[in-house]
């Protein structure tokens, strides 16, 4: 199965300054999938132009390396189908302290693979999240009943799957989405850029440098492609949702009190993890919650 993408060729040398870049060498060969520029928000034929991008988070195939470079850096050669690469295999995963109870409080358990199995980019989303975002979106963006609760409601997301999204109403859609999240095995957000977000975050002042910070956060290397896309399209159907907010009477406060757990948790019993309307982050000031805050206006 292959991928569509683009090539680059670099114009002039670089030298990385942060950790996420790769360098550069007059004359490299880079690409970048379709799928990462859609992530990004960039409109169809802005690769041609990746001065106009800014920076791109792509592959090196000269040094074999992944991470972001400078658009201005490099000149559009033209589109390349992309392979994806060979999974490694994985060691079993130890059971959670909640699958081990005889008497488990979670009858059905995190059911959901992890997000790099379920979907490949050019894909932006895994199909059941898209689903339900989308049908929401196109029924009840207005509603003032949007994400009121976060405790998942009665589907799980077998249930959800089987489901049309078309023939449940818009609290069963708002609950569906927050089930998606609380039955994945980890967070989207990895631990390992956790506070790496939220100590960037806390720094930034315009919008905009905020939104770059989140593009940085999710092309890290060491963030699988899958989380990063996963992560942004939600901050996207928030953003929407959050422009009809004088009709539906939601706040990026709001939102980001309620997913701010579930993007930035480190429990692995997902299902099982409690989770309140409102749950304050310690030793951080609810430093997470003002880092999702600002990613959703």
């Amino acid at each position: 199965m292959s991928s569509e993408g683009f090539q680059y060729r670099a114009l002039y040398d670089y030298k990385k300054e942060r950790e996420e870049d790769i360098e550069l060498r007059v004359g490299d060969m880079l690409v970048v999938s379709k799928g990462a520029l859609l992530a990004l928000g960039c409109p169809v034929g802005t690769e041609e132009r990746p001065s106009e991008i800014g920076w791109l988070p792509g592959f090196n195939e000269t040094t074999q390396e992944k991470g972001d470079f400078p658009g201005t850096y490099v000149a559009f050669v033209g589109r390349k189908r992309m392979s994806p690469p060979t999974p490694k295999p994985r060691p079993p995963r130890p059971p959670s302290a909640a699958s081990s109870r005889g008497d488990s409080e979670c009858e059905v358990g995190c059911v959901l693979p992890d997000l790099p199995d379920q979907f490949s980019p050019p894909e932006t989303a895994p199909l059941l999240l898209s689903k339900l975002m989308d049908a929401l979106e196109s029924k009840g963006v207005e509603s003032p009943g949007l994400y009121q609760s976060f405790t998942g409601g009665s589907l799980d997301t077998k249930q959800l799957a089987e489901t049309d999204p078309e023939q449940l109403e818009v609290a069963s859609l708002c609950d569906g989405v927050v089930r998606f999240f609380q039955e994945l095995p980890g967070p989207v957000v990895p631990p390992a850029l956790q506070m790496e977000m939220v100590n960037a975050v806390k720094e930034v002042k315009e919008l905009e440098d905020c939104a770059q910070v989140l593009r940085g956060v999710t092309s890290s290397p060491a963030c699988p492609a899958q989380h990063g896309l996963t992560l942004l399209s939600l901050v996207r159907h928030l953003a929407r949702l959050c422009l009809q907010s004088a009709r539906n009477q939601l706040s990026p406060r709001s939102l980001a009190e309620g997913f701010s757990p579930l993007l930035f948790r480190t429990s692995s019993a997902a299902t099982c993890y409690e989770m309140h309307p409102v749950q304050k982050n310690r030793g951080t000031k609810q430093t997470p919650k003002k880092a999702c805050t600002k990613a959703f206006k």
